[in-house]
């Protein structure tokens, strides 16, 4: 009978186990012994962005296990799965493959979940699960792979989520200096019947471009929903031009009872196991995150990626380009015939709005923070967002544009496109000599090496045009005030004095997350001065003053050593015996 588990039971159990495809498998890693580790040699544990760690990886514990059983090393595949029951005491497909493992001890199995009576639709998700898991880390790209859709990030975009339906799986990408780069990937079900939701409980999971409109904690939720839920602006603007309906896809966790659901379980919103849902709703930031839904990701090589990137970069170029003429004749050309903008206006119709909103005075055109994908789908389509800055006679207006372009005949045309303006009160004459007066005397810091911001804004125009103010002395003075204040401030963060830096904040300041004022000092006194050189610089800031509460918002410019990063940031500064300090910082817009 021993000699029948090293020869046969293996075999046997794996075919009436996990089926052919699975069996396939595990005959590569057996051909291949590192095949499941060799693309980027994932760890068997997550790093959280907090610095804690996440129990081991489900799938790759799998990977052993399966590798033991084509050995028929069952000591060593059940060590393998009490370990990950262990850490996952709900995972239901664990509890089967133990099961299975305790009867081939006493006896040869033909059949996976060797339990009597056992639902048969419960045993083939099962199945499917299991050959979700494998395929996902057997075929793992590797690091120098990109997904065609994400064309370009924007700098305030530091992640990026992209769904492989064939796979079921989620890959989380960040985006170092521009390129994304994979950093986990996490299984996931979706919805019962598939892919390409049209209506409304049809239970299929949507195709396309979308991001996270909100957080719904747990507590607010049925149990159904696990930890949370991640909200998605389904349908989207292409999913209602296309005629597309219903509405509640989520990413969301599972229930307390379940460790995971089968590939195909959901109404059609994305689930995780509620470790990964976790790790997830940790990373990504609300409204900027591109959650990207595709039936199968095509990954380039960099090289490839690079040069679609710079094609579609073109595209806006060429706008860019036409606009700035001002000229209807050498705009038209760019829009589709069959082009819609909000409330199914026409091409020449919106191009006409567009040219007279803008007026005829244009000194400077600038477009800014520029985000491009490729649409999933059976259509060749690119979704582009971006910022555009108009300087005109009248001063400085700013507005958001989203453009949908297809290719029709070869080229690529503009069918849907909509605008909102965000920005572009003046600021009074009377109020910029004064800020300029206050900021021009005892604003340096002791370390003259760096330069204070308050130069620039008291300098340069497009960033005072940007400066939210009143014609009122008292309130130009208040607001000169709050912009010395910002200044010392990054000046003793960039010098690295920690006591300085720590004194900029208010008694009552309101952690990022939540923690002791205590822990929080300490952590920042350790990141500060464990960095080398430390430079912070700001641009266009704006500052809004209520009272005794002032906001100020600005682009931040931080760099040591080799780490550079560019965000937004916004600080809630409260005056406190007659200083401004900060009460509350926000990263992100």
């Amino acid at each position: 009978m021993r000699s029948f588990y090293r020869s046969k039971a293996p075999i046997y159990w794996l075919i009436g186990a996990i089926s052919f495809p699975v069996l396939s498998t595990v005959t590569i890693l057996l051909a291949k012994p590192n095949v499941a580790f060799a693309n980027n040699n994932p760890s068997n544990k997550v790093v959280l962005q907090t610095g804690e760690r996440s129990g081991p990886n489900a799938d790759l514990l799998l990977i052993e296990i399966y590798r033991f059983l084509a050995n028929n090393e069952l000591d060593k595949a059940q060590a393998k799965v009490d370990e990950l029951l262990i850490a996952y005491p709900n995972f239901h497909l664990g509890h089967l493959i133990r099961g299975d493992l305790i009867a081939m001890r006493a006896r040869p199995i033909a059949r996976f979940g060797n339990v009597k009576n056992a639902p048969q639709d419960k045993l083939r998700d099962l199945n499917d699960e299991a050959v979700a898991r494998l395929r996902a880390i057997t075929e793992r790209p590797s690091k120098d792979q990109i997904p065609s859709v994400l064309l370009q990030l924007n700098d305030e975009q530091r992640y990026a989520l992209v769904m492989d339906a064939k796979r079921a799986r989620l890959y989380l990408y960040e985006n170092v200096a521009g390129v994304p780069s994979l950093v986990s990937d996490y299984y996931v079900s979706q919805g019962k019947l598939g892919m390409d939701k049209f209506k409304e409980g049809d239970q299929r999971t949507p195709v396309g471009v979308y991001y996270i409109t909100n957080r719904l904690p747990g507590s607010k939720l049925p149990d159904f929903y696990g930890p949370g839920a991640l909200p998605l602006n389904y349908p989207n603007e292409w999913d209602k031009l296309k005629g597309r309906g219903g509405s509640g896809i989520w990413l969301h966790g599972v229930p307390s009872t379940n460790y995971s659901r089968a590939p195909l379980a959901s109404d059609g919103c994305v689930v995780l196991a509620n470790p990964d849902f976790l790790k997830i709703a940790a990373t990504v930031d609300v409204a900027k995150t591109p959650v990207i839904i595709t039936e199968k990701i095509e990954f380039l090589s960099k090289a490839a990626w690079l040069l679609e990137k710079q094609q579609a970069r073109i595209l806006i170029e060429n706008w860019q380009q036409s606009f700035n003429t001002q000229n209807p004749n050498s705009i038209l050309p760019i829009y589709s015939k069959n082009f819609k903008g909000i409330n199914s206006e026409g091409a020449s119709s919106w191009v006409s709005r567009q040219i007279q909103s803008l007026g005829s005075s244009i000194n400077a055109f600038k477009v800014r923070e520029i985000s491009q994908f490729k649409y999933p789908g059976r259509e060749e389509l690119i979704v582009a967002n971006f910022t555009i800055d108009v300087q005109t006679n009248k001063g400085l207006t700013s507005s958001k544009r989203r453009q949908y372009w297809a290719k029709e005949s070869g080229l690529w045309r503009i069918v849907y496109e909509d605008n909102n303006q965000v920005a572009g009160i003046k600021i009074e004459p009377e109020a910029v000599r004064e800020i300029a007066k206050v900021n021009t005397r005892g604003t340096q810091s002791t370390d003259d090496k760096f330069k204070t911001p308050s130069k620039i804004v008291a300098t340069n125009s497009n960033t005072i045009n940007t400066v939210k103010a009143t014609n009122t002395k008292s309130n130009a003075k208040a607001q000169a005030e709050v912009m010395q204040s910002v200044n010392r401030w990054l000046n003793v963060w960039s010098s690295k004095n920690t006591t300085a830096y720590l004194a900029h904040y208010a008694k009552d300041f309101q952690t990022p997350n939540g923690e002791s004022r205590k822990s929080w000092m300490e952590e920042r006194r350790a990141r500060i001065e464990g960095k080398g050189k430390i430079s912070v610089k700001i641009d266009t800031p704006t500052i809004q003053i209520e009272g005794n509460l002032a906001t100020v918002k600005f682009r931040q410019n931080y760099q040591s050593g080799a780490l550079v990063a560019s965000s937004r940031k916004t600080l809630v500064m409260v005056k406190q015996d007659g200083k401004w300090l900060i009460k509350q910082e926000k990263t992100g817009s």
